[in-house]
């Protein structure tokens, strides 16, 4: 079987979304609910595209988040160590 890539799920999910907000919003139906539609389907595909095309498949920006704060922090202790020395 194959394995389905969460974030690309997600990206599509958001560009049909991001799609059926900017219809909503140029025929004027329902008041401010397109906006926000819009507004929310374009982070996601942004965040979720971007995981996608960095290699994360499954889709979990709070780990994505972690790794990339605990890469920063072994960095910066690389560096204070680095320079006492």
């Amino acid at each position: 079987m194959k394995k389905h890539s969460r974030s690309k799920s997600i990206v599509i999910i958001s560009a049909i979304f991001l799609v059926l907000g900017f219809v909503l919003f140029k025929l004027d139906v329902l008041g401010l609910v397109p906006i926000f539609v819009i507004v929310i389907s374009f982070f996601m595909l942004v965040v979720h595209g971007l995981l996608h095309l960095s290699g994360r498949k499954d889709g979990n920006v709070f780990e994505a988040y972690q790794e990339a704060a605990k890469t920063k922090g072994v960095a910066l202790e690389a560096g204070l160590r680095n320079k006492n020395d």
